[in-house]
């Protein structure tokens, strides 16, 4: 299966001087989408291989180079070849294409890219095949036409992650769908559970007692609201993990109303685990920053 993250196209979003003016600051966009796709993400995994700026003829003409290799360009739209697959050339090329061309495959594509406008792409290049296609991009399926198919077969295509078109739009983003009642509903307890924990933590840190019972007040709410929106779904697990926390937010304000700081700290530590662990099995996150109840399975 193949695994790119936007934040490892950090590590190479430079591109090649040949490109026009209106994309000068192309780079900076994708660097900025891309920063915000990794804020807020897990501890990463050990790094990849590195993004590698590259000039789409340079790619053409030197395939057995690049193959398998992370890389990131700017070229102009030659010709769209369907829904999720168009080709790019080093530069606008009217009424022509040649052998120059590099087909880039996008799994995931929000809007149309323009022919003779230019795009920034950054992804993995593979020898085109579909059956190898399927193979390392799990639910896609090549849509090319036939005779594209046996056009590109065999030549160096880029599996992409990220489309930033002229207007330094991401058209790769992964979207998410629309919120459900309950979304919305688990969404409100979030963003009142994330500020509450953190200055809860600082008061504890800091032993004030008034910041503590104040956003003990807010975190026994919101986690008996939590609780019964997964009870709503019938999801008993993260019920489980949501009566949990509350007992957790119990044992924080029995410490702190006794002056035992140090075991406040303690259950404070246990009680982000618990946040983790909930957040980590039942929460999916989208790139655009937002989120959604993950779906089983």
């Amino acid at each position: 299966m193949l695994t790119l993250t936007r934040s490892a196209a950090l590590q190479g979003c430079s591109t090649p001087a040949r490109r026009p003016e209106g994309l000068r600051y192309t780079s900076l966009a994708v660097v900025a989408l891309l920063s915000i796709a990794h804020a807020q993400q897990p501890p990463p995994a050990p790094p990849g291989k590195p993004y590698v700026p590259l000039a789409a003829d340079a790619l053409a003409s030197n395939s057995d180079h690049y193959v398998g290799e992370n890389v990131t360009l700017t070229a102009a739209v030659g010709r769209v070849l369907s829904r999720s697959a168009f080709a790019v050339e080093q530069r606008p090329v009217v009424a022509k294409h040649d052998a120059k061309d590099v087909l880039v495959l996008a799994p995931i594509l929000n809007g149309p890219v323009e022919p003779d406008k230019y795009v920034t792409v950054a992804g993995e290049v593979v020898r085109f095949d579909p059956a190898e296609i399927a193979k390392k991009v799990k639910g896609y399926q090549v849509d090319l036409p036939p005779d594209a198919i046996e056009k590109y077969r065999g030549r160096p295509a880029i599996v992409a992650k990220v489309v930033v078109n002229d207007k330094s739009v991401d058209l790769a983003m992964r979207l998410p769908p629309p919120e459900t009642p309950e979304e919305k509903a688990l969404d409100a307890r979030m963003k009142k559970i994330a500020p509450a924990f953190a200055a809860l933590r600082g008061g504890v840190d800091a032993s004030k007692s008034d910041v503590a019972a104040q956003q003990i007040a807010v975190l026994k709410q919101a986690f008996a609201e939590t609780e019964s929106i997964w009870k709503q779904k019938g999801v008993a697990e993260a019920m489980k993990l949501a009566q949990d926390a509350r007992k957790h937010v119990d044992a924080i304000e029995q410490s702190t109303t006794g002056g035992d700081w140090e075991a406040a700290k303690k259950s404070v530590a246990t009680l982000n685990q618990s946040c983790q662990t909930c957040h980590a099995s039942y929460r999916e996150r989208f790139d655009d920053g937002s989120y959604r109840i993950k779906k089983a399975g």
